[in-house]
């Protein structure tokens, strides 16, 4: 960080303005290739149950700080009809029945689309309403992402999530069975996946949008949840498969995993990955930062499972300072952090604050 002060003590007048002037697109874009931004960006996540818990109160605090990245979704998106955030039962696009228990949360599989894993090689998945939803909903995408465009916002776009899709239309427990025993229905599965958000991109490939968004928990608090060779041999190939066609088309990568995933933090940034938000507190800063910093940038995340619930603003600010200190290298670091039931709101101020 020494060297990051000599370098702005040496700019001229002009280029700190330039600086000044960055918008979030270049702001990101900069970080994203260790070009040294004007400041971290900043992306903070608010879980439903919170806003039910704060109201108008977190929402008001949320609207004093700028943050740097928009996502758009379209129909086809986990989480985008009402039912998804409901309690009850909901039965999805993909046949499989949800039970949700707390409003905000998400839910369950209690009724997957496949019950025998030997049907898997003639699943569907749902093609047509892929292909109807981009039909009815692409224009609303488009103004959706002009209008970030024209505040000049990052825009992440779509959701890919073979791997938790597998859980979702098997059933977790079932999946996990599955993989266990090498079940060859479970590959077929992973095949069928694999080529429907294949497909899937396509349609937001062609759209303005300068990233794509990867969300699968790979992690339990001390573990990857299948083995590493397991993951390279099954899950690597269909990662590269779907990373090479983003990349292909001049978009950013960005992969989302709860849990502890030093394992295959190599390979993730080996195939590509632009940006990683994983658990590094869970991990160890210190680890995550050996095999990762100057190498990919960590879009995050601050301790959501210590002390940005149970700790002080202090505590907030000195786990960011860590944070900075360890990975951040001319770049490669988002603020970034989880807004729970549980934060208190003068957490939620220390973290918009201590970023920056």
């Amino acid at each position: 960080m020494a060297n990051e002060v000599v370098c702005m003590a040496a700019m001229t007048s002009r280029e700190r303005v330039d600086m000044a002037a960055m918008t979030s697109r270049e702001r990101m874009i900069a970080t994203l290739r260790f070009q040294n931004p004007d400041r971290l960006p900043l992306d903070i996540w608010c879980l439903g149950t919170a806003k039910i818990k704060y109201g108008g109160a977190l929402e008001s605090l949320l609207g004093e700080y700028e943050t740097d990245i928009r996502r758009v979704g379209c129909s086809m998106d986990r989480g985008y009809y009402g039912e998804y955030n409901r309690t009850g039962l909901y039965t999805d696009m993909w046949g499989s029945t949800w039970k949700m228990l707390v409003a905000g949360i998400t839910g369950e599989v209690v009724g997957p689309a496949i019950a025998d894993i030997s049907a898997a090689g003639d699943f569907r998945p749902p093609y047509a309403r892929l292909e109807q939803s981009w039909i009815e909903g692409r224009q609303s995408v488009a103004d959706a992402i002009r209008a970030h465009r024209e505040n000049g916002k990052f825009v992440i776009g779509g959701t890919v999530e073979p791997f938790q899709r597998m859980q979702w239309v098997r059933g977790s427990e079932n999946l996990y069975c599955d993989l266990g025993l090498r079940e060859p229905g479970v590959f077929q599965l992973c095949g069928v996946l694999t080529d429907y958000y294949l497909r899937y991109l396509d349609y937001w490939l062609d759209m303005d949008i300068d990233a794509v968004s990867f969300t699968e928990d790979w992690g339990t608090q001390i573990s990857l949840l299948i083995s590493p060779a397991l993951w390279r041999e099954m899950f690597r190939p269909v990662y590269k498969k779907l990373f090479d066609k983003i990349k292909a088309a001049g978009k950013f990568v960005f992969f989302h995993s709860d849990g502890y995933i030093l394992d295959i933090y190599a390979d993730l940034i080996a195939l590509g990955a632009d940006a990683i938000n994983s658990q590094v507190w869970c991990m160890g800063v210190e680890n995550v930062a050996a095999v990762g910093a100057g190498k990919v940038t960590f879009w995050g995340e601050l301790d959501r499972q210590g002390f940005l619930p149970f700790g002080t603003p202090g505590d907030v600010r000195r786990g960011a300072a860590k944070m900075k200190e360890l990975l951040y290298a001319g770049g490669g670091l988002i603020g970034q952090g989880e807004i729970g039931p549980d934060v208190p709101l003068e957490n939620v101020r220390a973290m918009l604050d201590c970023w920056n």
